[in-house]
């Protein structure tokens, strides 16, 4: 009886563990996705052309890091001049399902912000 209560909890202490994992895992990746938008649409001239980057960066770090998410990307474009900032919004949801033993929930938004500057002595456009 002992056996069955220890191997309980050991099962619920792996699936803890490796839902935590998870978690840690997927929000550095949001992170790093955020940042790399911000960086993109930095390069730009224009500010459509810096939210095309920003959504297109963004999809693709999530996607090489492997994370499963459909994000949801928001650039702020409203400084968009010399000597501004570009700033960059991702959220994402990561799909906790399996791990709903341990407490997890069925799902978790996480969501970064990174901004980036944009040059003093260049010329940007004010539209697309």
């Amino acid at each position: 009886m002992e056996m069955v209560i220890l191997a309980v909890v050991i099962v619920l202490a792996l699936c803890l563990g490796s839902g935590a994992g998870i978690l840690v895992l997927a929000d550095g990746r949001v992170s790093a996705a955020a940042a790399a938008a911000a960086r993109a649409a930095s390069q730009q001239s224009r500010p459509q052309a810096a939210d095309t980057a920003a959504r297109q960066a963004a999809a693709a770090t999530l996607d090489q890091a492997g994370t499963t998410c459909t994000p949801d990307v928001r650039v702020d474009t409203s400084h968009f001049e010399p000597g501004g900032v570009v700033e960059v919004s991702v959220r994402c949801r990561v799909e906790l399902a399996g791990l709903a033993l341990a407490g997890f929930p069925a799902h978790r938004d996480l969501h970064a912000t990174a901004r980036a500057p944009l040059e003093q002595h260049r010329s940007y456009g004010s539209t697309s």
